[in-house]
Formats: structure tokens, C-alpha cells, sequence
């Protein structure tokens, strides 16, 4: 009985130091796909920066080509002009308000 419960503590002994071995390959793996992520996040947060540079850049050019008297943008400008007035009316209002 004794030798049956030092085999089973023996046992026991192997399975816990595969598990903490399991653990710590498991942290290696988790510390690596934390810094992935962070790697990741940075390059999509320079990406969509780049992406909202080009779009402000997009919407200046068209309301330059809109000022310069270009027919294929004259319709652009008349919406961001309409969108601009609805603005100012509803800070207006807003102001109102107080």
C-alpha cells in the first residue's frame, strides 16, 4: 500500500511538473502575441491616420476643383456648403438654447 501511494504522489509529482512547464510555455506564447497585438494596433492606427490625411486631402482637392469652376464639382460644393450651413444652424440654435 505504501510503495502504491508513493507511485501515485510520484505520479502526481511528473503531472504537476508538466503542467507548470505547459504554464510557462504557455506564458512565452501569450507574452508574444500580446506584443503581436501591440505591433498590430500601432501600424493600424498609423494606417487609418494616413487614411483620414488622404480623405481630408480628397475633400479639399474637390472643393478647390469646386472653387476653380469645374463643372464635374460644382455639385460637391453646393453639398459641402449645404452641409456647412446646416451646421452653423444647428450651433446657432444650440446657442439659442442658453
Amino acid at each position: 500500500m505504501t510503495e502504491k501511494l508513493v507511485q501515485e504522489l510520484n505520479d502526481l509529482e511528473l503531472k504537476i511538473l508538466s503542467l507548470k512547464k505547459e504554464n510557462s510555455e504557455l506564458k512565452k506564447i501569450n507574452k508574444y502575441l500580446e506584443n503581436s497585438l501591440s505591433i498590430k494596433e500601432d501600424k493600424f492606427i498609423q494606417k487609418e491616420k494616413l487614411y483620414k490625411e488622404i480623405e481630408e486631402q480628397n475633400r479639399r482637392l474637390k472643393v478647390v476643383n469646386a472653387l476653380s469652376g469645374s463643372e464635374e464639382y460644382k455639385k460637391v460644393m453646393k453639398l459641402q456648403m449645404n452641409r456647412l450651413i446646416k451646421e452653423m444652424d444647428i450651433c446657432i440654435s444650440d446657442l439659442k438654447g442658453f
